[in-house]
Parts: C-alpha cells; structure tokens; sequence
C-alpha cells in the first residue's frame, strides 16, 4: 500500500507519522514490546475467518477443506454466524454497561446522591419530551423518570427499547419490526443470543444474522442513553481549539494520563486538577503545576467539554508511558492493553485502575463509586504528584510539536450554527447545500486504529473524498488520526476541501465568528459519540421525509478492531447506512455469510458492507454509493453539480422528532481556559 508520505522511509509500515515513529525506535531501544511488535505473533488465520468452534469440549474444531464440519455436524455457516453473534453481543455488553452506568449516575444525582450536578435541564427536558415522559414536576423528577426509562431499556424484560422507539426515524424502526429485529431490552437479546449461540441450539446461520443485526440495533440504542445522559450530566459539548501528540506531556509538571471510554471520573479529575492545595502541593515537590492528558475516548470527552489535550489514541497507548513523563497512567475500561502493565514497569509510572470491570494484576487499584467521586479523583492526584519526585532519567519525547485542531462537534452544534443562517428552519441551508451539490455527501469516519494496517487509510479516505465536496464527519480513534494529520484545521479546508466544500466551510466559519473555513473534518466525539452522527443522520431523513437508506450518506470503519466497533457497523448497516470496513470481520471462512452481509443486506434493510482493504478504492466505492442515492433522489449523479440542481423539501410524514437547543456561546469556537503542553 502506497504511503501517505512516500518520500519518508518509515521503520514500519503501519505507521504513518513521524512522532510515532520516534516514539517506537526510543521504545525498542528499551527492549519494550509493543502491539507493533506483537501482531505478526498472533496470527490464527481459522480464527480470522470465523471458523474456529470453541462451544463445547469436542473441539475446538476447524473447518478446513479436510473437515468440513465441527464434531457435532456445525458448518461453516453456522460457526461462522455463530461467532459473529457473539462479537457483536460482547460490544453491545460493553455499550449498555456503559449506558447503564450513566443512567444509574443520573438517577443518583437526582436524588442527591452524588457530587455531580444536572449541567444542562433543557438536554434532559427534550430528551423526556422525546420518550414521552412527563415533565411537569420539575426537572429532579424529570431526571428521576428518565433514567429509569433508561435503565429499563437496558434491563428489564420489555420486548422494544423506549429509547430506540423514539429516537429512530419512522422508516428505520418499521422496516425493523416487519423484519423482526427491532431489539427488546438489551439484557432480554444479550440473555437470548447466549442461548443461541450456546453448543448443541442455533444452527440457523441466517437466524444468527439477524439476531446479530438486532444486536447492533439494540447497541446504537445503548449508544444514544449514554451520549444523551452525559449531556446532561456534564453539558453539551463545546467546538475547541486544541492539540494532540505526545508532546502535550509537560516537562515539568504532573502527568496525568486518563484512558478509557466512562468520563465519570476524569471529569472529576480534571476539576481537581484545578485545587490550589494540589497544586500547592504539586509545587512544594518542583513541579509547576498538574497537567492531565486524555488518551483514546475518555480524552475525546474531555476534549469536546474542556478542551483538555489529546495525547494519543488506543494504539499509542503504551508509547505514551514510555516518554518516562507519566505520573499517573488513569485507566476506567474498554480498549486497555494489558500490556500497559509490562510497560510501566520499566518507568516511575504509577498504573492506576478504577472500575471493578478492568482490573489489572499489578495495577494500583482505586475504585470509584458515584457516591464518592470527588474523595477518588483528590487520592488519584495525589499519588501523581506524590510520584513526580521519582521520576527518572529516561524521558524522550519526539521532535515534532503537536497537532492544532479544532473538536466538539454535535447535533446540537450544527443546528445552533445553521440557525444564525435560518432560524425558523436550521436544517434548511444543510439540506440545500446537499441539494445542489455544495456538500455532495456526508460520510463518518469511526473506528479504532489498528496495527494491521495503515493508519495513514483514515487520512487517505478522508483527503479522497473532500476532494470531492464530501463533507467528513468522525468519532473516536479515527477522529484522531485526522487530528494527527492536521486535518480538523481551517486550513486543512484550503487545502483538502473541494471546489464546492470549501465555500460552505468558509460561509459557516464566517457565521461562526472563527475568521476562518471551519475545518473539512467535523469532531463528533468519542465512539459512544457516533450517536451524534446517527441523530443529524436522522434529523436529515426526517425532514426530507426519505429513509435514511436514500440518504447520500455512509459510514467507514477503515481500521476497525474491537468487538464493540463490530455491534456499531452492525446496527448502523441495519438501521440503513452502507459502511465500509478496511479490514475483513471474521467471516471470510463462509460464502453464505459474507453474501448476507454485503449483498443480501441491502434488500432488507438498505445498508450493507463494503470491505476494501486500499483506501482510495474504498474511496471510489463510496463515491459511487454516494452517487446512486443522489441520482435516485433526482440530483446530478456527478461531483461537479449547478446550483440549480435541487431536490425539493418533501413534508414529513409525520413531525420530525428531533429536538435541540439552538442557542450557541460566542464565539462558537472556543480556547480552553488554560491549554497545557
């Protein structure tokens, strides 16, 4: 695969900046394994094709061309549909605990039970008013009746989830229940695929399938409880101006690093980080103050709240220890190499786990309930700086300065920056621009990163399509492997952006009182976060009144790892998105299940998968499923449109059901109050 930057000769392959880069030789230098180095170990090519059956103790059992079938008769289908259930239930499990956490959290805080506050009311009425609750006895009870719902939908033994009911466009949750994958609670699928999937009962590999489309439908319900509910608990997001890279570590003050994907705590951790006896205290032993740092999704939380600095991403995670400046490596759950441990073993580097899901061997283990936050993240601290005399002589960091960027994107912050265009009616200009061809396509770029692969094919599918006015819109690790490549800055728009793009971005950044395009590439948050992207997805299909499934839309997954990115690209293919993977799920062992997936999909629900592993192939398929939707909605089929091209606004069948609060700080784009590194 080309480079991204072919005149560099780069030490590995899958690496496309140079302060990885660095970052790798210092830690091999140190005689420290990375996922780098271990990947090429751990590869089982039955595993990777999904025909691995490890369900009893007959086998397990490989299907090869020798053995066509596992002991107890089980196919290629059946194991294959089997273990792709069983992924994809695993990261719903890691979604509504997620979502299950939050809403508890909110429960409690209505009832006082905890240190956090109700940040934002009018979040928390739209929401109600969204699931139909009752919010004429005030905003505690309010709170009280929707976390409840919440948590109900996660585990009770309804047969739909409230939520999902709600929040999905008519089009989507009909076609679901004709196809009898409109999920129950959560709980109630997650009880029902582990009997399925268990030795000896499912051998229907399409019934499989369509539990786990059901699944992913069930999961993008869990990932709207969690995104909505922390709105609420800590505010909407706010777009900041920021920075990522190793280099936002500071030399001389208290490191601390949070990792993970609940932000309970590090948000905690970030308003101590402000408490003069800490830093008092941080001073009396030579540092000059506390700077935390945020890896992979919790850091994407803070970003877009705070605009707390992004050191890396779920793949630099154990480079981030080894530039020997980390006090306090803060770690909740999900995405945690346990290699971290072996890591911080060669440093100063306190390991500090916090939640009874993650625990590590030869971590500190500082647990946190809701009920005592505020006690956890003070102890949290002072360990770090307690731990800052002890740091040693191995410290490195790359030459490179890090990245701007500009993050904290969402719903909400489109509607209230299109409503300084048109009040009445905000969607309006977003949907014109998409009309005429302005905006020839949205496209979400999510996911994690992944040593297998390039890194540089996020970069690659994001340069491709602004190139052709397709407006990028990314969550999670992907989010900031565009940031490390400098494209969430206005002048990555000068640059990228197409000849039609570019003037929207500069209108809009005009508006938004930045002086500059906003960038090409819109920072919609964490991975729970795509959420956001589901919901302006929505918003659009309702308006129009179209299914999501004719919408010029798509989503890619170019370097996807996790079992939870597997329940996201399930439920978002089901609910009628086309999504692109860069790499291969584990299905290629059976014919009939990779057909279900990326053909007969399309039939029933309208979303199917495209694997491509060559990004700007994978750029040209998207294009050209961009460019279908737009020539069945009656608009140009090429990239180069007239502004007379339109398609006219169709009346909703019914009223659109997105609500939000159209009110914006000035300016829309804001510096976070103080910006370390």
């Amino acid at each position: 695969m080309q480079s991204l930057f072919p005149e560099k000769e780069h030490l590995n392959p899958q690496i496309f900046d140079d302060s990885t880069e660095e970052m790798l030789k210092h830690a091999q230098s140190l005689g420290i394994e990375t996922v780098f180095d271990k990947q090429a170990k751990s590869k089982c090519n039955f595993g990777s094709n999904g025909v691995c059956c490890k369900q009893c103790i007959m086998g397990p059992c490989r299907i090869s061309e020798r053995s066509n079938t596992g002991s107890c008769g089980a196919n290629a289908d059946t194991i294959v549909a089997r273990n792709l259930l069983m992924m994809v239930s695993r990261g719903t499990a890691a979604h509504s605990s997620h979502a299950f956490h939050i809403a508890s959290t909110l429960l409690k805080t209505a009832h006082n039970s905890t240190s956090f506050k109700i940040k934002d009311p009018q979040k928390l009425l739209s929401i109600a008013r969204k699931i139909k609750i009752d919010t004429s006895k005030g905003i505690e009870n309010t709170a009280v009746l929707t976390a409840t719902q919440a948590i109900s939908d996660i585990l009770s033994d309804k047969t739909t989830m409230k939520f999902a009911t709600s929040y999905y466009p008519a089009s989507v949750s009909e076609n679901l229940q004709n196809l009898g994958v409109f999920p129950g609670s959560v709980g109630k699928e997650l009880l029902e695929a582990g009997h399925e999937t268990s030795m000896g009962t499912m051998a229907d590999h399409t019934a499989l399938i369509l539990h786990a489309a059901r699944m992913g439908v069930a999961d993008i319900a869990s990932l709207i409880i969690s995104t909505e509910l922390q709105d609420v608990i800590f505010g909407l997001p706010i777009p900041f101006f920021s920075k990522i890279g190793f280099n936002v570590l500071d030399i001389d003050k208290v490191n601390v690093v949070v990792h993970g994907h609940v932000p309970l705590l590090s948000e905690k951790i970030v308003e101590f980080s402000e408490d003069e006896e800490l830093l008092k205290k941080a001073m009396s032993l030579g540092a000059s103050g506390i700077n935390v740092v945020g890896c992979c999704c919790t850091g994407n939380e803070l970003l877009m709240r705070h605009g707390i600095p992004l050191v890396g991403s779920n793949i630099n995670q154990e480079l981030v220890i080894a530039t020997g400046l980390v006090e306090a490596f803060v770690v909740d759950v999900q995405c945690i190499f346990p290699n971290v441990e072996n890591v911080v073993k060669k440093f100063h580097t306190k390991l500090i786990s916090t939640m009874k899901e993650g625990r590590f061997q030869s971590a500190e283990h500082i647990p946190f309930e809701d009920e005592n936050t505020d006690e956890t993240a003070k102890k949290i601290l002072n360990a770090a700086i307690e731990n800052f005399p002890k740091r040693g002589k191995k410290i490195f960091l790359p030459k490179d300065e890090p990245k701007d960027m500009i993050a904290g994107f969402s719903l909400e912050t489109c509607v209230g920056l299109l409503s300084r265009i048109n009040q009445d009616d905000p969607l309006k200009p977003l949907i014109e621009n998409i009309n005429n061809g302005n905006i020839y396509g949205i496209v979400l770029l999510a996911g994690c990163t992944n040593p297998l692969v390039s890194e540089a094919n996020h970069v690659s599918i994001a340069i491709e399509l602004l190139k052709h006015n397709v407006l990028i819109v990314t969550t999670g690790c992907a989010a900031q492997s565009c940031a490390r490549a400098g494209l969430l800055t206005p002048d990555a728009a000068e640059r990228y952006a197409g000849d039609k793009l570019i003037n929207v971005l500069r209108a809009l950044g005009e508006i938004s009182g930045l002086g500059n395009p906003l960038p090409p590439v819109w920072h919609f948050g964490s991975c729970v976060d795509n959420s956001r992207v589901i919901n302006l997805i929505s918003a659009l299909a309702e308006k129009l009144g179209v299914p999501i499934k004719d919408l010029p839309v798509a989503a890619s997954a170019a370097e996807w790892v996790t079992e939870k990115a597997a329940a996201i690209g399930t439920g978002t293919m089901a609910m009628g998105i086309t999504v692109h993977l860069g790499v291969a799920p584990p299905v290629l062992g059976s014919p009939a299940i990779v057909s279900l997936l990326t053909q007969k999909s399309e039939e029933l629900f309208g979303g199917k998968f495209i694997v491509e592993a060559d990004p700007i192939e994978a750029s040209r398929m998207i294009l050209e499923h961009i460019r279908k939707a737009r020539e069945k909605l009656g608009l140009s089929g090429s990239a180069a449109m007239t502004v007379n091209d339109s398609l006219p606004v169709k009346e909703p069948s019914k009223p659109a059901t997105i609500e939000v609060e159209t009110k914006m700080p000035e300016p829309v784009i804001q510096h976070p109050p103080k910006l370390t590194g």
